[in-house]
């Protein structure tokens, strides 16, 4: 079975946190959130275990869109 996925929108939610607070604590520009979440733009390698620590969770329950719409063209 495997473990169940959240989206980053989800995650910030379960904190009741707000963009710019998700975004102070990872230590980026709110803008660069916001395009994260709304899947404009990808979250930058370097950040991603951030995510992953900051909200709790492994990487494999953080549902990233794009990542998965690109290895299902594969």
């Amino acid at each position: 079975m495997e473990p169940k996925q959240f989206t980053l929108k989800e995650l910030r939610a379960r904190k009741n946190w707000t963009q710019r607070r998700t975004a102070q604590e990872l230590g980026v520009s709110e803008q660069t959130y916001n395009a994260w979440e709304k899947d404009i733009s990808n979250i930058a390698v370097s950040k991603v275990s951030a995510v992953a620590k900051l909200f709790g969770v492994t990487l494999d329950q953080i549902f990233f869109t794009k990542e998965h719409e690109n290895n299902s063209c594969k």
